[in-house]
């Protein structure tokens, strides 16, 4: 692996001498942002305790005969487990298929220490559900309170996870253009927001220079 290659997977993973620890730790973040709510003791017990379960369904993932098998399972099991903080089934699918989606991605960038498995068994894989995506086949409920598995696995067989690999830059900036006229939520407060709100052609493409038609005078 060259050196930038390995700059930018440290960059965004962190600590990847356990390849699987750390898929799970990022997907953790991207399933626990505003969705989960509790004192921050409960909260970190239970992620440790669905971090360690997890971990270890996905280092033994090539032993159960289906990949649909093995994802119920899991996700039963992660229901299941006896936290103050209970994560509904939408939850538990993010955390999961983001998880597996990373593992696939560091494997594709040559991760050897991730198994085969995930590239010999992609097209099994289950397409993570977020907004995004969910806006994108016309679903419109919210993915974090999907609370019923058979639920979330009528929606899941609606995009395949190549599918969703493959498109969800195109579902977020779409998604995000159509609810916030910008790029990104986290830019409400920034200078590419200002300039959005404040100058006159703001439904033009933001390419990072001052528009000097303004809406009202400028002093």
């Amino acid at each position: 692996m060259n050196e930038a290659l390995s700059f930018l997977i440290q960059s965004f993973f962190g600590d990847i001498s356990d390849p699987y620890l750390a898929a799970i730790d990022k997907a953790y973040f991207d399933m626990q942002t505003h969705t989960i709510v509790g004192a921050k003791n409960s909260i970190f017990e239970m992620r440790r305790m669905e971090t360690e379960y997890l971990y270890d369904r996905l280092k033994n993932i090539g032993n159960e005969d289906k990949y649909d098998d093995w994802h119920r399972k899991t996700s039963c099991g992660m229901k299941e487990i006896n936290t103050s903080i209970k994560l509904t089934y939408g939850q538990i699918q993010k955390w999961i298929n983001m998880s597996v989606k990373y593992l696939y991605t560091l494997k594709k960038l040559g991760i050897d220490t991730v198994d085969d498995y995930f590239i010999e068994y992609k097209k099994d894989f289950h397409a993570p559900l977020d907004s995004y995506v969910l806006n994108a086949i016309g679903e419109k409920v919210s993915w974090s309170k999907i609370k019923d598995y058979d639920d979330y696995k009528e929606i899941s067989h609606k995009i395949s996870f190549e599918d969703e690999y493959r498109n969800w830059p195109i579902y977020a900036k779409d998604a995000r253009r159509n609810r916030y006229g910008l790029e990104k939520k986290s830019d409400k407060g920034s200078y590419k927001r200002y300039i959005q709100d404040n100058y006159s052609d703001k439904g033009k493409e933001y390419c990072g220079v001052i528009r000097w038609q303004t809406k009202g005078s400028m002093t």
